[in-house]
């Protein structure tokens, strides 16, 4: 069936408005926010006690955050907050249920391709208590690129088995730069970008603990 004049104009009409859309979408980049969030579950089959000794012996709760490979560890600032760390020894000895609190800065370097090379400074509340350590880091201000980072990892005792269960959650807000046709692009890279991290996180816990597992100190016994 031939297509007559008038139909012909419409089609070249529409073409040529995608074509421009298309153009002037990759000549004036707009800015798109996207907020991508992803959880990682994993058991380490070591016990829960043995775990918690490793990752406070060797200040593991300020490695967390860059185990991800995406940023470089520059410095932390810890502030007591709900506990005497001075009186640590003796709350495990005299009091079955413990706790720890502690509150600080966290100051790193990103090395994130969306995001650049920028220090940053993340706040830090770390809990710790005979059956687990939690740490939760939030973003104090938010950069050019990176405007949300939200990040939590728990550690917790299996009550079956005795053994760890890590718990891994991040949330992050970038500013990209795309056009309105390449915001679905832009959300699966970051949300690609989370899930990696996570999974090096995964990798890198379980090496610290694997490589520190076995000089544990006995004393204390909780």
């Amino acid at each position: 069936m031939a297509i007559n004049r008038n139909t012909k104009l419409a089609i070249g009409a529409i073409l040529t408005l995608t074509a421009l859309a298309i153009v002037g979408g990759l000549l004036f980049r707009g800015e798109y926010a996207t907020t991508q969030g992803a959880a990682r579950t994993f058991t380490i089959n070591d016990n829960f006690t043995s775990v918690r000794k490793v990752l406070v012996r060797t200040d593991s709760a300020k490695q967390i955050v860059t185990m991800g490979g995406g940023s470089e560890f520059i410095s932390q600032k810890w502030q007591a907050g709900g506990a005497d760390p001075g009186g640590t020894l003796r709350d495990l000895i005299e009091d079955p249920n413990w706790r720890i609190e502690l509150n600080g800065t966290l100051k790193v370097l990103t090395k994130d391709s969306y995001i650049g090379e920028h220090e940053i400074a993340l706040e830090q509340h770390v809990v710790i208590t005979p059956d687990s350590l939690v740490s939760e880091v939030h973003l104090k201000e938010p950069t050019a690129r990176l405007k949300k980072y939200d990040m939590t990892t728990s550690f917790n005792r299996d009550p079956q088995s005795g053994n760890t269960v890590v718990n891994l959650a991040l949330t992050q807000e970038i500013l990209t730069n795309a056009p309105w046709f390449a915001h679905g692009i832009a959300d699966r890279r970051v949300l690609a970008s989370v899930e990696t991290t996570l999974a090096n996180q995964e990798e890198a816990i379980r090496k610290v603990i694997a490589e520190n597992i076995g000089d544990v100190p006995i004393f204390p016994l909780r």
